[in-house]
């Protein structure tokens, strides 16, 4: 009869392990309502269990109580799924090893990363505690993979030299185990004669215990030796609660071995969920090393602050999995809607996945803290030295040098330089796999040969790397590990950030390029450049050849042109409706200017006079240009919605006196026509809204910037001085609503507003500005309904609606929840607005 410690303990363990709420812990008075005793009794058992190792305790409050990672643990019960997937599994492993008359020999099915490696290390621990092993060194693995281009090496490991089983690893194993690993590998003659082999070994005095690890669909050829065949499943057959577990296990592993916190968005752990892995395990932990990786870099100086992983630093292809989250959304929400998203670094983990490697010395290594994140900075060679010594603590110094020495090889390859983040992530991975992997030979597969094919260069160069590792460390890399090594270069390689050039543009031949070559030479930038006006040449050649030089020049951040006089400014508007390139233009009159002195010198004999008419002269041209009023277009989809709301915010609670004018977007040439005709009239300001339109050289000022300042930060922010302020761009907003709105209620908003953003941005690819945009559009759409302004549907909207009937669909969807809370119906009018803003359509 179980004690009542026995009976707290096995309760423990079945709430941690099989219940999702109780992953991170259970506490007394769980326990004690479950059992229906004593809190106090309970508590009591629950301290005697931790003194004994049994159990940890964590520092909250309450107090939760998980399980202990002791050598002491029963084999199996560590396995993520041991009470669920993997409970029949385990029940014939242990009668496999328990069967009456001796071993029974096994046959793991597993494909590649579901955990063979795991469950080949509890089968071992399991017929170590029953007694059933004899040898001193009990387990040996031949991992036929390591061979596949050598098949005679693998017959002498197998079959002995020569055939002579007297020596053969059959014979060095009784009383112990031999794993045949990825058996697919061997030819059919081979697995005959492995057949005839275990026919032999089960007449020894004491037959070692033999385990065929194989894909699922491998089957074994017949032999009159009973065999068991154990189906591991794959991460998808998984139930999603195990799924969740999995993915905790890895992410507090890098919590520990970063020492920092890290947080998850929902959408990543959803992704994770639904995301399909090659290989299993394998591939999910890969993702979640370079995720996390990815979201370090954010915070290498900050290192008080939790480490947080958002969406964008997965991959595309899991990314894209969120596709499926409206066919699963009960189960994950079962999973994740009480789910804790942080990890701590002291968190105790209580599930035991294994390594992930098939092989001896990683089922002996332990994970440390020496696997920790490295540090990573982005701004490269600034601090190299410092980032050397703090990646040398956690990173073997001989691999910082391999990779150091191999990185202009690299960089050649390449044709750019190898980031600092790309460096120290290469160390980590490498670190990981010197410590943890066994030495193993590359194999050729189907997944390494697309990626030789699709990413030639980077993969040449990840071949070099393991070329030198294999050379200075005896390290052999498999080709999957070959595979990470070219993800690295691929997905992690830098970001070119252009930056704008100037431009001379000066009447008279060498003026603009006698400025260049003074700006250039003081600067010791280079980044000026000039284009003389030939006083005798045509105008449209002037357009044609400055044209031409505008181009040649951007690389991609734009052209501040600083010119002098004449028709110059209506070349450069020109020029910037037919061009992609972002200009700017800075008149300074010097010619005009000396002209002007120049002729009245001509007539008068006074200084003084000629001096006061210029003065009066230059101030009189100053003054007419400031003559306009000044003007602030907003811009939105829809004149009426976000744009209307942002007019009415500056007329509210700026003090500049400027105009404001709200205009909808409709086709870039409406809006090219409009703003020329409000030019004739105002001096335009600048753009504010969720697009910069890049016309005319007019600044633009971001919605998102607006609503990141407080209202009295406003003029600050529209006259281009923004003081520094903390991101409460929503509540800017709700704030803003309470004063403007007038019939939908802002509580309802801040409910059912940010699941549809959730929903919209998921479905929809936005930049920061068109959702906070469209944010903006819908509490504006919404307050119009209630106050009855609606619209008619068009025959244009129609005709949008057919097009996109897909997207129709899933916007009816998404906006039941707001029809349902203010009782109100969404047109097609309006559904048709929000087609053009999501798919940004002109």
């Amino acid at each position: 009869m179980e004690t009542t410690r026995e009976l707290i303990y096995d309760m423990v363990r079945k709430l941690v392990l099989t219940d999702t709420r109780y992953h991170d812990g259970v506490t007394a008075m769980v326990i004690a309502t479950q059992l229906k005793m004593q809190r106090t009794n309970v508590s009591a058992a629950l301290n005697a269990l931790v003194r004994e190792h049994k159990l940890v305790k964590t520092k909250t409050r309450p107090v939760q109580f998980l399980l202990a990672t002791s050598g002491s643990q029963e084999p199996f019960t560590g396995l993520i799924g041991s009470l669920n997937s993997l409970q029949h599994a385990i029940k014939l492993a242990k009668a496999a090893v328990l069967y009456p008359s001796g071993p029974l020999n096994i046959h793991i099915a597993a494909n590649d990363g579901a955990g063979s490696t795991a469950f080949v290390h509890e089968i071992r621990d399991f017929a170590r505690q029953q007694g059933m092993l004899t040898a001193a060194d009990s387990t040996t693995v031949v991992n036929c993979r390591n061979y596949a281009d050598d098949i005679h090496q693998l017959d002498s490991q197998l079959f002995g030299e020569h055939g002579e089983f007297a020596n053969s690893l059959w014979w060095q194993c009784q009383g112990g185990i031999v794993v045949i690993d990825h058996y697919d590998y061997l030819d059919g003659p081979q697995r005959a004669q492995l057949m005839t082999v275990m026919e032999t070994v089960a007449t020894f005095k004491q037959p070692p215990l033999i385990i065929l690890v194989s894909g699922v669909e491998q089957q074994v050829l017949g032999t009159q030796q009973l065999i068991m065949k154990i189906e591991l499943p794959d991460f998808k057959r998984r139930p999603w609660s195990e799924r969740w577990a999995l993915i905790r296990h890895f992410l507090t592993i890098e919590a520990q071995q970063s020492k920092r916190t890290i947080r998850v968005e929902l959408d990543v752990a959803r992704a994770l969920m639904l995301a399909n892995y090659d290989q299993n395990l394998k591939t999910l932990k890969a993702t979640i090393t370079m995720a996390c990786a990815q979201a370090y870099v954010r915070f290498i100086t900050d290192t008080d602050r939790e480490v947080r992983v958002y969406f964008a630093d997965l991959s595309p292809v899991v990314q894209q999995a969120l596709t499926q989250e409206r066919d699963y959304q009960k189960e994950l929400a079962a999973v994740l809607e009480t789910a804790d998203l942080s990890f701590e670094t002291n968190t105790t983990s209580n599930l035991n996945l294994g390594s992930l490697k098939v092989g001896r010395q990683q089922a002996e290594s332990n994970t440390s803290a020496d696997q920790s994140l490295s540090v990573i900075d982005q701004d490269v060679g600034k601090q190299l030295e410092s980032n050397t010594h703090n990646l040398a603590q956690i990173v073997a110094p001989i691999i910082i040098e391999i990779v150091r020495d191999w990185q202009p090889d690299c960089e050649r390859l390449l044709g750019r330089p190898l980031t600092e983040s790309v460096f120290n992530g290469l160390c980590l991975h490498i670190n990981g796999i010197y410590r943890q992997m066994p030495m193993t030979k590359s194999a050729s597969l189907t997944t390494a040969a697309q990626l030789q094919s699709q990413y030639a260069v980077e993969y040449e160069a990840a071949v070099k790397l393991t070329q030198v590792l294999a050379t200075k460390l005896n390290l052999s890399i498999p080709t999957a590990e070959v595979s990470l090594l070219v993800t690295f270069l691929v997905a992690q390689s830098p970001v070119t950030r252009q930056h704008p050039v100037v431009l001379y543009v000066m009447h008279g031949m060498g003026t603009a390029s006698a400025l260049m070559r003074t700006t250039n030479t003081l600067s010791m930038i280079n980044n000026t450049y000039a284009y003389d006006v030939d006083l005798a040449a045509d105008s449209v050649m002037v357009m044609k050849a400055l044209k031409h030089k505008i181009s040649e020049i951007d690389g991609g951040a734009g052209v501040i042109i600083i010119y002098d006089m004449g028709a110059i400014k209506w070349m450069l508007t020109t020029i910037q409706g037919e061009l992609s390139t972002k200009i700017r233009m800075i008149q300074i009159p010097v010619t005009l200017v000396g002209l002007d002195a120049a002729r009245k010198s001509a007539r008068a004999t006074d200084i003084d006079d000629v001096y006061h008419l210029v003065k009066v002269d230059l101030q009189q041209l100053n003054a007419k240009k400031m003559t306009k009023d000044e003007l602030i277009i907003t811009l939105c989809h829809t004149g009426e919605g976000g744009a209307a709301q942002l007019k009415d915010y500056i007329d509210k609670y700026s003090r500049l006196q400027m105009r404001v004018k709200a205009l909808a977007i409709g086709h870039r040439d409406e809006l090219v026509a409009t703003v020329l005709r409000l030019q004739q009239v105002y001096q335009i300001h600048a753009f504010v809204g969720t697009f910069d339109p890049q016309l005319f050289g007019i600044p633009f000022i971001s919605m998102a910037t607006v609503f990141e300042h407080s209202h009295q930060q406003l003029d600050q922010v529209l006259m281009f001085r923004p003081e520094a302020g903390h991101w409460d761009t929503y509540n800017q907003i709700y704030q803003y609503f309470k004063t403007q709105f007038e019939y939908a209620e802002v509580a309802k908003l801040q409910r059912v507003l940010p699941p549809l953003m959730d929903d919209l941005t998921t479905l929809y690819q936005l930049t920061e500005d068109q959702q906070i945009g469209l944010f903006v559009h819908l509490g504006s759409m919404i307050e119009r309904i209630l106050a009855g302004k609606t619209e008619t549907t068009t025959p244009p909207t129609r005709k949008l609606i057919t097009q996109y009937s897909d997207d129709y669909q899933q916007l009816r969807r998404c906006l039941r929840p707001i029809e349902q809370t203010f009782k109100l119906i969404v047109n097609d009018e309006m559904i048709g607005t929000l087609l053009v803003i999501l798919r940004q359509l002109r």
